[in-house]
């Protein structure tokens, strides 16, 4: 690897560098922050090689059709959608960041939101304006530059792990959502999940190019408390699938045990 293209950082909760190491894969070294537990990528791949690769190569054609037409995919999205609207009935206007081709902004029109969306990717958000006639801008959150107090509801999912710089991020995302009211949401990978504890480098998350956050239950609040979000709780993603029958049944039960012990393979929080 070039290490030209490598940038070290500081744990960007505590902002001191006070890691040790954990593993390394792909040439990168995965790290872990002696104060906040954080888990991230240090030194990493740099920020202008980062949002190149997203906005290429994010999405070929063969990837966007595959999502476009996978069950699998509009089921989880359906689950995305219905625990949001636990959380937030009263619906609104709806900033999903990271968008990809459109789908949940799809979905979430058909239930009655006012969908917006920003992806760096030019095929993805190309897609998403023409197939599903969205409001999706190639962009990132500060080139949008939306009004202050202008969405009640964010959604990122699978996105903050892929964000370079955190916490210019989230206080841009505390400006545009409605204070008081608003809901964000942001499902990640679980870095202290069971599966991730057992596989450690070899677990399937563990991606370090762009993954370069592994966060957990107690890390993922405490960055966005940092931010001045509060009302902060921890969502329960459930295990989807196409077919029902015993073993699913089974499967759900096992996952909803470890969603409530924090040791799922993702984790979801809501914060206002």
């Amino acid at each position: 690897m070039n290490t030209n293209s490598l940038e070290h950082i500081d744990c960007p909760i505590c902002e001191q560098d006070t890691a040790e190491p954990l593993f390394d894969k792909d040439s990168l070294s995965v790290v872990i922050c002696k104060r906040c537990r954080l888990r991230y990528v240090n030194p990493r791949v740099n920020r202008q090689t980062l949002e190149a690769a997203y906005t290429e190569t994010y999405y070929p054609p063969d990837k966007m059709e595959r999502i476009r037409t996978d069950n699998m995919e509009w089921l989880q999205m359906t689950e995305r959608l219905t625990e949001l609207e636990e959380q937030h009935p009263s619906k609104g206007r709806l900033l999903d960041v990271g968008c990809g081709i459109g789908t949940f902004l799809h979905l979430s029109r058909e239930h009655g939101w006012e969908p917006h969306g920003i992806d760096p990717s030019k095929s993805g958000s190309a897609f998403a304006q023409e197939k599903y006639k969205l409001d999706v801008r190639c962009a990132d959150i500060f080139e949008a530059a939306f009004p202050t107090a202008y969405f009640d509801a964010i959604v990122l999912y699978h996105v903050l792990e892929h964000i370079s710089e955190l916490n210019p991020f989230l206080s841009e995302l505390r400006r545009v959502l409605k204070p008081g009211t608003g809901t964000l949401v942001i499902e990640v990978p679980n870095g202290e999940s069971l599966q991730s504890r057992l596989q450690k480098a070899d677990w399937p998350y563990v991606h370090p190019h762009d993954h370069l956050y592994y966060f957990s239950a107690r890390s993922l609040p405490k960055l966005l408390r940092k931010h001045g979000f509060d009302g902060v709780t921890l969502g329960k993603p459930k295990r989807v699938s196409p077919t029902t029958g015993l073993r699913f049944a089974l499967r759900q039960t096992a996952t909803a045990t470890l969603v409530r012990f924090h040791l799922g393979t993702v984790i979801r929080v809501y914060a206002s």
